[in-house]
Protein backbone atom coordinates (compact mmCIF):
# COMPACT_ATOMS: atom_id res chain seq x y z
CA UNK A 1 0.00 0.00 0.00
CA UNK A 2 1.40 3.82 -0.97
CA UNK A 3 2.60 6.06 2.11
CA UNK A 4 -0.40 8.26 2.85
CA UNK A 5 0.85 11.95 4.16
CA UNK A 6 0.52 15.24 2.64
CA UNK A 7 3.47 14.30 0.55
CA UNK A 8 3.44 12.67 -2.58
CA UNK A 9 2.18 9.00 -2.56
CA UNK A 10 4.94 6.89 -2.92
CA UNK A 11 4.06 3.36 -4.86
CA UNK A 12 6.74 0.86 -4.26
CA UNK A 13 7.21 -1.64 -6.72
CA UNK A 14 8.37 -4.94 -6.51
CA UNK A 15 11.14 -6.68 -8.18
CA UNK A 16 9.12 -8.25 -10.55
CA UNK A 17 6.93 -4.81 -11.71
CA UNK A 18 10.39 -3.10 -12.15
CA UNK A 19 11.69 -5.48 -14.35
CA UNK A 20 8.60 -6.25 -16.42
CA UNK A 21 6.84 -3.11 -16.14
CA UNK A 22 3.29 -5.07 -15.15
CA UNK A 23 2.10 -3.06 -12.41
CA UNK A 24 -0.51 -4.71 -9.92
CA UNK A 25 -4.17 -3.78 -10.06
CA UNK A 26 -3.13 -1.92 -7.05
CA UNK A 27 -0.21 -0.50 -7.86
CA UNK A 28 -1.65 1.49 -11.04
CA UNK A 29 -4.87 2.58 -8.97
CA UNK A 30 -3.18 4.22 -6.63
CA UNK A 31 -0.62 5.44 -9.22
CA UNK A 32 -3.09 6.98 -11.32
CA UNK A 33 -5.46 7.63 -8.49
CA UNK A 34 -2.68 10.23 -6.58
CA UNK A 35 -1.50 11.60 -9.64
CA UNK A 36 -4.92 13.14 -10.73
CA UNK A 37 -5.61 14.35 -7.08
CA UNK A 38 -1.90 15.54 -6.57
CA UNK A 39 -0.22 16.21 -9.97
CA UNK A 40 3.10 13.99 -8.70
CA UNK A 41 3.55 10.64 -7.94
CA UNK A 42 6.64 8.26 -6.93
CA UNK A 43 7.51 5.13 -7.75
CA UNK A 44 10.06 3.74 -5.42
CA UNK A 45 12.36 0.68 -6.66
CA UNK A 46 11.73 1.85 -10.37
CA UNK A 47 15.93 1.46 -11.62
CA UNK A 48 18.39 -0.61 -10.59
CA UNK A 49 20.59 0.99 -8.09
CA UNK A 50 24.06 0.38 -10.36
CA UNK A 51 22.53 2.04 -13.19
CA UNK A 52 21.80 5.04 -11.15
CA UNK A 53 25.12 4.97 -9.66
CA UNK A 54 27.03 4.86 -13.61
CA UNK A 55 25.07 7.85 -14.83
CA UNK A 56 25.72 9.69 -11.84
CA UNK A 57 29.62 8.89 -11.82
CA UNK A 58 29.57 9.60 -15.25
CA UNK A 59 27.56 13.10 -14.73
CA UNK A 60 29.90 14.41 -12.29
CA UNK A 61 32.76 14.42 -14.87
CA UNK A 62 30.50 16.18 -17.30
CA UNK A 63 29.77 18.60 -14.17
CA UNK A 64 33.52 19.45 -13.37
CA UNK A 65 34.04 20.56 -17.46
CA UNK A 66 31.12 22.82 -17.24
CA UNK A 67 32.10 24.57 -13.77
CA UNK A 68 35.46 24.82 -15.21
CA UNK A 69 34.04 26.66 -17.93
CA UNK A 70 35.07 24.61 -20.98
CA UNK A 71 31.70 24.31 -22.23
CA UNK A 72 29.90 26.90 -24.87
CA UNK A 73 26.23 27.97 -24.27
CA UNK A 74 25.48 26.96 -21.10
CA UNK A 75 22.17 27.26 -19.63
CA UNK A 76 21.28 28.14 -15.95
CA UNK A 77 18.00 27.54 -14.77
CA UNK A 78 16.68 30.85 -13.60
CA UNK A 79 20.01 32.20 -13.81
CA UNK A 80 23.26 31.76 -12.30
CA UNK A 81 22.26 32.86 -8.65
CA UNK A 82 20.27 29.35 -8.47
CA UNK A 83 22.89 26.98 -9.12
CA UNK A 84 20.56 25.06 -11.08
CA UNK A 85 22.77 23.90 -14.47
CA UNK A 86 20.27 22.38 -17.34
CA UNK A 87 22.53 19.64 -18.13
CA UNK A 88 22.59 17.21 -21.30
CA UNK A 89 23.05 14.00 -19.67
CA UNK A 90 25.92 11.37 -21.71
CA UNK A 91 24.69 10.95 -25.05
CA UNK A 92 27.13 8.20 -25.61
CA UNK A 93 27.30 4.34 -26.00
CA UNK A 94 27.08 2.71 -23.21
CA UNK A 95 24.75 5.09 -20.97
CA UNK A 96 21.55 5.11 -22.67
CA UNK A 97 20.28 2.63 -19.93
CA UNK A 98 16.53 1.27 -21.26
CA UNK A 99 16.14 1.09 -17.34
CA UNK A 100 15.74 5.22 -17.61
CA UNK A 101 15.16 5.88 -21.06
CA UNK A 102 13.00 3.36 -21.94
CA UNK A 103 11.48 2.52 -18.14
CA UNK A 104 8.47 0.40 -18.34
CA UNK A 105 7.04 1.01 -15.18
CA UNK A 106 6.67 4.81 -16.00
CA UNK A 107 5.67 3.89 -19.25
CA UNK A 108 2.85 1.73 -17.92
CA UNK A 109 1.65 4.79 -16.13
CA UNK A 110 1.89 7.23 -18.47
CA UNK A 111 0.31 4.94 -20.69
CA UNK A 112 -2.84 5.66 -18.65
CA UNK A 113 -2.21 9.41 -18.53
CA UNK A 114 -1.46 10.57 -21.14
CA UNK A 115 -2.84 7.49 -23.71
CA UNK A 116 -1.13 4.71 -26.38
CA UNK A 117 2.57 5.53 -26.71
CA UNK A 118 3.83 8.78 -25.07
CA UNK A 119 6.08 10.74 -26.85
CA UNK A 120 9.69 11.50 -25.12
CA UNK A 121 9.98 14.95 -26.42
CA UNK A 122 12.57 16.98 -23.96
CA UNK A 123 16.21 15.09 -22.45
CA UNK A 124 18.15 16.90 -19.78
CA UNK A 125 18.90 16.82 -16.33
CA UNK A 126 18.79 19.57 -13.58
CA UNK A 127 22.03 19.47 -11.77
CA UNK A 128 22.31 21.64 -8.51
CA UNK A 129 25.57 22.49 -7.13
CA UNK A 130 26.19 23.68 -3.41
CA UNK A 131 25.65 26.68 -1.68
CA UNK A 132 24.17 28.90 -4.19
CA UNK A 133 22.75 31.83 -2.71
CA UNK A 134 19.06 31.87 -4.22
CA UNK A 135 15.94 30.27 -4.71
CA UNK A 136 14.47 29.51 -8.06
CA UNK A 137 10.47 31.74 -8.26
CA UNK A 138 7.61 29.29 -8.15
CA UNK A 139 6.42 28.45 -11.61
CA UNK A 140 4.92 25.84 -14.24
CA UNK A 141 6.80 25.17 -16.88
CA UNK A 142 3.48 24.81 -19.31
CA UNK A 143 2.83 28.50 -20.30
CA UNK A 144 -0.14 30.17 -21.31
CA UNK A 145 -3.63 28.35 -21.72
CA UNK A 146 -3.53 24.85 -21.58
CA UNK A 147 -6.35 21.54 -21.35
CA UNK A 148 -7.82 21.10 -18.48
CA UNK A 149 -5.90 17.06 -18.67
CA UNK A 150 -2.81 15.93 -18.63
CA UNK A 151 -0.51 16.38 -22.07
CA UNK A 152 2.92 16.95 -20.23
CA UNK A 153 4.76 14.54 -17.75
CA UNK A 154 8.03 15.34 -16.52
CA UNK A 155 9.85 11.95 -15.25
CA UNK A 156 12.50 13.19 -12.70
CA UNK A 157 15.34 11.01 -11.55
CA UNK A 158 17.47 11.72 -8.66
CA UNK A 159 20.98 10.56 -8.84
CA UNK A 160 21.54 10.55 -5.07
CA UNK A 161 18.82 10.10 -2.36
CA UNK A 162 17.13 13.58 -1.93
CA UNK A 163 15.84 15.72 0.36
CA UNK A 164 15.35 19.21 1.78
CA UNK A 165 18.91 19.63 2.85
CA UNK A 166 20.59 19.15 -1.10
CA UNK A 167 17.68 20.97 -2.60
CA UNK A 168 14.74 18.47 -3.14
CA UNK A 169 11.90 20.14 -5.27
CA UNK A 170 9.89 22.19 -3.49
CA UNK A 171 6.31 21.17 -4.82
CA UNK A 172 2.63 22.69 -4.60
CA UNK A 173 0.29 19.41 -4.29
CA UNK A 174 -2.80 19.59 -6.26
CA UNK A 175 -1.92 22.68 -7.87
CA UNK A 176 -2.26 21.69 -11.25
CA UNK A 177 -5.66 21.42 -11.42
CA UNK A 178 -6.85 24.46 -8.57
CA UNK A 179 -5.13 27.52 -10.74
CA UNK A 180 -6.76 29.94 -13.23
CA UNK A 181 -4.53 32.59 -15.82
CA UNK A 182 -4.95 34.93 -13.12
CA UNK A 183 -2.65 33.21 -10.73
CA UNK A 184 0.00 34.04 -13.15
CA UNK A 185 1.96 37.30 -14.20
CA UNK A 186 1.41 37.52 -17.71
CA UNK A 187 -0.45 35.34 -19.92
CA UNK A 188 2.13 33.97 -21.83
CA UNK A 189 4.24 33.47 -18.10
CA UNK A 190 4.99 30.29 -15.84
CA UNK A 191 5.81 32.44 -12.92
CA UNK A 192 2.81 32.68 -10.27
CA UNK A 193 1.89 35.71 -8.48
CA UNK A 194 2.90 36.35 -4.72
CA UNK A 195 -0.55 36.85 -4.17
CA UNK A 196 -1.85 33.57 -5.79
CA UNK A 197 1.52 31.62 -3.51
CA UNK A 198 -0.26 33.29 -0.54
CA UNK A 199 -4.14 32.61 -0.88
CA UNK A 200 -2.43 28.95 -1.73
CA UNK A 201 -0.51 28.43 1.11
CA UNK A 202 -3.59 28.64 3.39
CA UNK A 203 -5.16 25.79 1.67
CA UNK A 204 -1.89 23.47 1.11
CA UNK A 205 1.29 24.57 1.66
CA UNK A 206 4.35 23.54 -0.29
CA UNK A 207 6.86 21.00 0.50
CA UNK A 208 9.88 19.09 -0.65
CA UNK A 209 9.62 15.33 -0.23
CA UNK A 210 12.57 13.14 0.52
CA UNK A 211 13.18 11.09 -2.90
CA UNK A 212 15.78 7.24 -2.37
CA UNK A 213 17.73 6.85 -4.93
CA UNK A 214 16.20 4.33 -7.61
CA UNK A 215 12.94 5.94 -7.26
CA UNK A 216 11.35 8.07 -10.26
CA UNK A 217 8.81 11.12 -10.21
CA UNK A 218 5.97 11.47 -12.64
CA UNK A 219 5.05 15.17 -12.34
CA UNK A 220 2.61 17.40 -14.44
CA UNK A 221 3.63 19.94 -15.94
CA UNK A 222 1.27 22.44 -14.92
CA UNK A 223 1.83 21.68 -10.87
CA UNK A 224 3.48 25.00 -9.58
CA UNK A 225 7.34 23.92 -8.27
CA UNK A 226 10.49 25.43 -7.72
CA UNK A 227 14.33 24.59 -7.46
CA UNK A 228 15.69 24.93 -3.52
CA UNK A 229 19.00 25.93 -1.72
CA UNK A 230 21.14 22.50 -1.79
CA UNK A 231 22.87 23.49 1.83
CA UNK A 232 25.57 20.48 1.02
CA UNK A 233 28.75 20.46 -0.46
CA UNK A 234 27.63 17.53 -2.73
CA UNK A 235 25.95 18.18 -6.33
CA UNK A 236 22.41 16.62 -6.73
CA UNK A 237 21.41 15.82 -10.31
CA UNK A 238 17.91 15.24 -11.25
CA UNK A 239 17.18 13.76 -14.55
CA UNK A 240 14.33 15.40 -16.57
CA UNK A 241 12.71 13.89 -20.01
CA UNK A 242 9.51 15.33 -20.43
CA UNK A 243 6.69 13.09 -22.18
CA UNK A 244 3.97 14.08 -24.30
CA UNK A 245 0.53 12.70 -25.68
CA UNK A 246 0.92 11.42 -28.90
CA UNK A 247 -1.85 13.62 -29.98
CA UNK A 248 -0.58 16.64 -28.48
CA UNK A 249 1.70 17.82 -31.28
CA UNK A 250 4.59 19.38 -28.70
CA UNK A 251 7.33 20.84 -31.84
CA UNK A 252 10.26 19.99 -29.70
CA UNK A 253 12.51 17.33 -31.78
CA UNK A 254 15.29 16.17 -29.36
CA UNK A 255 18.76 16.89 -31.10
CA UNK A 256 20.73 13.48 -30.68
CA UNK A 257 24.11 12.29 -31.88
CA UNK A 258 24.03 10.20 -35.10
CA UNK A 259 26.62 7.74 -32.95
CA UNK A 260 23.79 6.72 -31.33
CA UNK A 261 20.76 6.50 -33.53
CA UNK A 262 20.28 2.89 -33.66
CA UNK A 263 20.49 2.77 -29.73
CA UNK A 264 18.29 5.85 -29.61
CA UNK A 265 15.63 4.78 -31.92
CA UNK A 266 15.60 0.97 -30.06
CA UNK A 267 14.62 2.51 -27.52
CA UNK A 268 11.03 2.99 -28.11
CA UNK A 269 10.19 -0.51 -28.69
CA UNK A 270 11.36 -1.48 -25.35
CA UNK A 271 8.39 0.18 -23.18
CA UNK A 272 6.05 1.22 -26.12
CA UNK A 273 6.73 4.85 -26.15
CA UNK A 274 8.16 7.23 -28.94
CA UNK A 275 11.24 7.95 -29.02
CA UNK A 276 12.82 9.96 -31.97
CA UNK A 277 14.12 13.86 -33.29
CA UNK A 278 16.52 14.85 -34.73
CA UNK A 279 20.13 13.92 -35.74
CA UNK A 280 23.11 15.63 -35.86
CA UNK A 281 27.23 14.70 -36.93
CA UNK A 282 28.79 14.49 -33.86
CA UNK A 283 32.06 12.69 -35.48
CA UNK A 284 35.54 13.91 -34.99
CA UNK A 285 34.18 15.67 -31.87
CA UNK A 286 32.33 18.12 -34.44
CA UNK A 287 29.69 18.90 -31.65
CA UNK A 288 29.98 18.05 -27.87
CA UNK A 289 26.33 17.43 -26.37
CA UNK A 290 26.78 19.10 -23.58
CA UNK A 291 26.31 22.19 -25.61
CA UNK A 292 22.70 21.54 -26.74
CA UNK A 293 20.61 24.58 -26.89
CA UNK A 294 18.07 24.74 -24.35
CA UNK A 295 14.63 24.85 -25.41
CA UNK A 296 11.70 24.56 -23.01
CA UNK A 297 8.88 24.62 -25.55
CA UNK A 298 6.45 22.13 -23.95
CA UNK A 299 3.31 23.67 -25.94
CA UNK A 300 1.66 22.51 -28.47
CA UNK A 301 2.06 22.90 -32.32
CA UNK A 302 -1.93 23.61 -32.44
CA UNK A 303 -1.88 27.09 -30.64
CA UNK A 304 -5.04 27.89 -32.92
CA UNK A 305 -7.07 25.35 -30.44
CA UNK A 306 -5.24 26.23 -27.11
CA UNK A 307 -6.10 29.88 -27.56
CA UNK A 308 -9.89 29.34 -28.68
Amino acid sequence: MPVRTDAPTIVKLTDEERTTGVLSPSSLYDAVAAFHKDGVIVLANAIPIDVVDKLNERMMVDTDRIMAGTVMGVHWNQGIECGNISQVPPLVKGYLFPEIYANKPASTVLTQLLGPRPELHYVRSNTLIGHAPERQDVHRDIKGRHLPAPTAIAMNVCLIDAHAKNGSTEIWLGTHREQTLDDYVGLKSGDVKKSALEKRRQVRPPMQPDLPKGSLVLRDLRLWHAGMHNETDDIRVMLALVYTAAWYKNPLLPPWPKSIQAEIESLGAINNTWVGGTFYDDEEGKKDYLAIEFDGNFGTSLDDLMEA
